[in-house]
């Protein structure tokens, strides 16, 4: 899957509607209605970053909620479009996507989640959890996810984040044991890469294996979701590792932009420096507020390199700086993604983008729907 900011060796980053709309809507309310109730039992996160678990519904949230997801529009129809896509391409094994399989499943069960569907339910539970089988089918004795798809740690920290999700949306118990089991073993090896002997600019962060003695920006994103995840679901997660990968993504920012591995500023990770910090417990910092004011002054166009990879950050990093900024960045997303969907559900790629080789349809779907989808506030992660 090809990443924003690097070289050709580091080329990696990258069925039916449902028959009642009753169906989709209890889906969506039972997600929506139980899992702030877990969030809010989160730990603190390492020293002054305290973590903000999401707050439990009141009735009058929950009634806004049901006309919400009643009063059914265009994004919505796009999002079962895009769902139908995902569902008629899944591999006979589970798995999604002609290559970085590991990496592109992982996306893909997420849109799907971020949709509303979860392992235990109709119409689409069963694609899951064939999609789950074929993950955990795909980890090494030391929990590395990375390594059969020549996916590396990009796919490990998607793998672990999707793993870690889908252990708090089943009420399978003996799903959810081997999902803790794989999680467990996952993290574990997240955190033995971070602390691998590194120079004092690289510390704190993660790169391409977990032996890597240096680290970049992109790939310590996905890494820090993946431990915030985990530390939802009530996994050990130090805070120390925590407080290290704040101080790295921190020493990465540039005015408003961030850097790839210390040098100049690469637009195309603004959005990752803005989610990472929140996730990591930091909700207020002038890194964040001049990364929002740069989101501003540069909104999302179609066209250019790593179009999706930076409208998915765009998007998960500005609804964490709450609603003033939400309001007024995600219609723009939302008009650039609806008109630009195919009539086949799936997405094309932009003018001058440069994700060809990320996996296809498959990696540009799943990513257009984890946007579309923010809305829903489904996927623990996203909540505020």
């Amino acid at each position: 899957m090809s990443t924003p900011g690097t070289t050709d060796e580091h080329r990696l980053t990258q069925m039916e509607r449902d028959p009642e709309p009753s169906v989709f809507i209890s889906v969506h309310l039972w997600l929506i209605l139980l899992f702030p109730l877990l969030l809010a039992t989160c730990a603190t996160w390492a020293g002054d970053a305290a973590s903000k678990p999401a707050a439990a519904l009141t009735a009058e949230d929950e009634a806004a909620v049901l006309r919400k997801l009643q009063e059914r529009g265009p994004r919505d129809a796009a999002i079962e479009k895009a769902v139908a896509y995902l569902i008629a391409h899944q591999n006979k094994d589970g798995s999604f996507g002609d290559r970085y399989k590991n990496a592109l499943t992982g996306l893909s069960v997420m849109a799907l989640m971020a949709a509303g569907h979860t392992p235990d339910q109709p119409p689409h539970g069963p694609a899951i959890r064939n999609a789950l089988t074929y993950v955990l089918s795909q980890m090494r004795n030391d929990g590395y996810l990375g390594h059969s798809d020549n996916s590396r740690m990009y796919g490990h920290g998607i793998c672990t984040l999707m793993l870690t999700e889908a252990a708090g949306m089943t009420r399978d118990e003996m799903l959810e044991k081997r999902l803790l089991e794989a999680c467990h073993r996952a993290v574990d090896l997240i955190l033995k890469a971070q602390a691998i002997k590194k120079a004092a600019h690289h510390q704190g962060g993660w790169r391409y294996e977990p032996t890597s003695g240096d680290s970049d920006l992109s790939l310590t994103g996905w890494q820090t979701m993946s431990l915030r995840s985990a530390k939802n679901i009530g996994l050990d997660v130090p805070g120390a590792a925590i407080q290290s990968a704040i101080n790295y993504i921190k020493a990465m920012a540039r005015d408003g932009e961030f850097s790839y591995e210390g040098g100049g500023a690469q637009p195309s990770l603004r959005g990752v420096g803005l989610l990472a910090m929140p996730v990591c417990g930091v909700y207020d910092s002038p890194e964040l507020a001049k990364a929002t004011a740069r989101m501003f002054k540069d909104p999302p166009k179609w066209q250019g390199p790593w179009f999706y990879y930076r409208t998915y950050y765009a998007a998960t990093g500005m609804y964490q700086m709450g609603d003033e900024a939400w309001n007024r960045f995600f219609p723009m997303l939302d008009d650039i993604l609806l008109k630009h969907q195919k009539p086949d559900g799936s997405w094309p790629e932009p003018p001058g983008n440069n994700e060809s080789d990320a996996g296809g349809s498959v990696y540009s779907t799943s990513m257009a729907v984890l946007v579309l989808a923010v809305h829903y506030h489904l996927l623990p992660i996203y909540q505020r």
